[in-house]
């Protein structure tokens, strides 16, 4: 089912969910109809990201959005991700340039994400926050996982 989440239809739950780990594995990727309220909120963000940084139609791609239990474990995601909720993609736009160059230019704009974190030098993982909760505009940068997370968006 490609449920439209938001004004920006290239993310929408198809994308949003599609995950080539778990069709390869077999998994059941699939939103819960409780969360899908996040996904929207999340696919409203990532459509102001393209926006703002006049990204064409198409070209911030996602390369993990949603992710069910099983695919998280598989993909060695931690326990608490965000991306089991619905709250987070991790995102690459070619087109835009390196991932650290989108990181910090997202980092610029006043939208509201949660955590903003350059990972490995090949991704952005924006996110955004529990209805619950306030944005905490978080941003860090990861290179490895034995120096862990680094303050800010680093470029190397």
């Amino acid at each position: 089912m490609n449920l439209k989440l938001s004004f920006h239809p290239e993310f929408c739950q198809d994308i949003l969910c599609h995950s080539d780990t778990a069709r390869r594995c077999g998994l059941d990727n699939r939103c819960p109809p409780e969360l899908l309220g996040n996904l929207s909120r999340l696919s409203a963000l990532l459509g102001e990201i393209q926006q703002s940084l006049n990204i064409r139609s198409g070209a911030l791609k996602i390369n993990s959005g949603f992710r069910a239990e099983a695919l998280n474990a598989q993909v060695g995601g931690v326990p608490n991700s965000q991306h089991c909720w619905g709250l987070a993609a991790d995102v690459v736009c070619p087109e835009f340039g390196p991932p650290c160059d989108l990181a910090m230019a997202i980092a610029q704009l006043p939208c509201e994400f949660d955590q903003l974190i350059l990972e490995f030098g090949k991704w952005v993982h924006v996110s955004i926050a529990p209805l619950d909760q306030t944005p905490r505009r978080e941003c860090l940068s990861i290179f490895s996982k034995n120096e862990g997370y680094l303050e800010g968006i680093v470029k190397r």
